[in-house]
């Protein structure tokens, strides 16, 4: 049996179903539903991509400056006074315009240095050649330019001059308190994974300039190694222990002519750093082996013990020891041990006494006692650091008698304030009391009265100049 609906009841029944299929529809959703399939369906607007990022930029240049001026009142300074003697005073200069490029697989770098003593060249003069002096200073030139291509994120290789810096600076450093600094040409093979390890190999070869037989290394003006080799290794064992390794073999021409037989000398030996909490001991120990410049078998050793600790707020202290071998009388082999390139500066008193060995030891070695005490907030850094000298070998007293092992003591205080990260001022009053032996080691006239003293202020400025990207 059939039922006829009235044709206007048919029309309202439909218009109610479109009406109501009709409200069903959100604009705002991405995702339309089919009411009979129930199945989804995509939207028109799921077919817009997003927006493309614009490529990383992958080429950076810096350039920055490092300009330090230096003012010191020297009264002891390296040499002991007399009572009688007067202070030298001066300002010196170093400049540098750095360029540092980057791009994916390859690092440039470039620093073109300045060094001088104010007053020291007349401008009216025009630029010329400074005569070098004792302080070292130096008429522009390329104090490091490198390139450093990477075959992947972990090796790379650093060709041309460079500074090379290991550990605690004690082998290896880049003497940033002598005016000019100090850098080496060489070759630098670099592997570091990025987490827990680092290992280097290092290598030169001297030449004083191109030559068409032999290889004779006629060196002018300073005493510079022939032939340099390091491998340095750097491990962090676990969370508490640091390993690190120096393995070098420096060679030195022999001065007998016409030879140029050259004679290697050869240093083993690391370190081991343990800290935990606010505690901090490392002892460090190198061996030296091989022949002198002079060709003379060497058997030298020094080591390094130390402790720290931090934990009041602020202030760190150092108690440790440096213990550095001199000539055996009763041994034929030369048994000075010589800390190669690093600095002295920063470990045995900030006025050099003892910076050039084995001489300024007279060939008897030392035990240095110290004691820091380091004081740092946010701007401002107070270092007072003592030091306690003792000549390891009565080889440095030969002909004089017996004569007492105590140099003498030496107190040194420095002030650093960082009003700007780039801006840094430092200012520091070091003093000593020496005794008759240390006129001895230090083959000086002066005098144990007089009162050696020196004091610098300095100012550095390192901004950077501008950081482009392209």
């Amino acid at each position: 049996m059939s039922v006829k609906l009235p044709l206007k009841l048919s029309l309202v029944m439909a218009l109610l179903y479109a009406g109501q299929t009709l409200l069903a529809q959100d604009s705002t959703k991405t995702q339309l539903t089919d009411s009979l399939s129930k199945k989804t369906i995509a939207s028109p607007l799921d077919t817009v991509k997003p927006a493309v990022k614009p490529e990383e930029k992958k080429n950076v240049l810096t350039i920055s400056v490092d300009m330090r001026t230096r003012t010191e009142l020297r009264h002891g300074y390296r040499v002991i006074p007399k009572e009688d003697t007067s202070a030298a005073f001066f300002t010196n200069q170093r400049t540098r315009l750095n360029f540092d490029f980057k791009t994916k697989g390859f690092d440039f770098y470039a620093s073109l240095q300045d060094t001088r003593v104010w007053g020291q060249q007349d401008p009216r003069e025009g630029q010329g050649t400074p005569t070098p002096t004792d302080s070292t200073t130096y008429p522009l030139y390329l104090f490091e330019i490198y390139a450093e291509p990477h075959f992947n994120d972990k090796w790379s290789v650093r060709i041309g001059r460079q500074r090379i810096i290991y550990d605690n600076q004690r082998l290896f450093a880049e003497n940033d308190w002598r005016l000019p600094a100090n850098s080496h040409d060489a070759v630098r093979f670099i592997y570091n994974n990025k987490i827990n390890f680092t290992t280097e190999l290092t290598a030169a070869y001297n030449q004083y300039g191109e030559s068409n037989f032999t290889t004779n290394y006629k060196t002018v003006g300073f005493a510079n190694y022939k032939t340099l080799l390091v491998h340095y290794l750097n491990w962090k064992m676990s969370k508490n222990f640091t390993l690190t390794t120096i393995n070098t073999g420096d060679g030195y021409q022999t001065s007998a002519k016409p030879s140029t037989k050259t004679f290697m000398r050869y240093t083993s030996g690391g370190r081991l750093e343990f800290s935990s909490y606010s505690w901090y001991l490392t002892f460090s120990g190198y061996y030296q082996y091989g022949k002198d410049s002079a060709g003379k078998k060497l058997g030298a050793y020094y080591i390094q013990p130390e402790i720290k600790f931090s934990g009041i707020k602020n202030l760190a202290i150092r108690l440790g020891m440096e213990y550095m071998s001199g000539q055996d009388t009763l041994n034929s082999k030369d048994n000075n041990f010589v800390p190669l390139y690093g600095v002295a500066h920063r470990f045995m008193g900030n006025m050099d006494f003892f910076a050039t060995f084995p001489g300024d030891l007279n060939n008897g070695g030392i035990v240095n006692p110290y004691l820091f005490f380091q004081y740092q907030n946010k701007k401002v850094t107070v270092r007072f650091e003592n030091h306690l000298f003792y000549s390891q070998s009565n080889a440095a007293f030969k002909g004089k008698g017996v004569m007492d092992e105590y140099l003498g003591f030496e107190s040194d205080w420095r002030l650093n304030y960082k009003p700007v990260p780039f801006i840094d001022i430092e200012s520091g009053f070091c003093w000593a009391s020496v005794t008759k032996s240390m006129l001895v080691v230090k083959k000086s006239d002066g005098d144990t009265k007089a009162f050696p003293y020196f004091f610098y202020l300095s100012l550095r400025f390192t901004p950077t100049i501008g950081k482009f990207s392209f």
